[in-house]
């Protein structure tokens, strides 16, 4: 079982790592998408990036996407869900109207497929 998978014989997947803004060292940040989870109408990415101070670890995030997201990929090239496997993928910081409390806040944008 894949270490995103959700199962009630796991708690695989239901305590992972999300990808928050606050986590990116720069405005904007690459990453290498490993993975992508489709169920109904959601959609997240598993992106990696080099573990600071390793030569040989990474560090795994679940990326989900929200429309704007899942637009700039399809809009980019991306004819299926599945092809981001493999890419570089980067993230720009950006604020955003949070729809529940209608505060800005900071959140995560695709800003370029490579």
């Amino acid at each position: 079982m894949s270490e995103t998978e959700t199962s009630k014989d796991s708690w695989d997947g239901l305590l992972t790592n999300f990808l928050k803004a606050e986590y990116l060292k720069y405005q904007q940040e690459t990453f290498v998408c490993s993975e992508v989870n489709v169920e109904a109408k959601d959609m997240a990415l598993v992106l990696e990036r080099k573990k600071e101070g390793s030569e040989d670890g990474n560090e795994k995030f679940i990326f989900s996407l929200n429309v704007t997201n899942k637009v700039f990929l399809k809009e980019n090239g991306m004819d299926t869900p599945k092809e981001a496997i493999g890419k570089r993928i980067t993230l720009k910081k950006v604020l955003a109207t949070n729809p529940n409390t209608k505060k800005e806040v900071d959140s995560l944008r695709i800003c370029k497929i490579e």
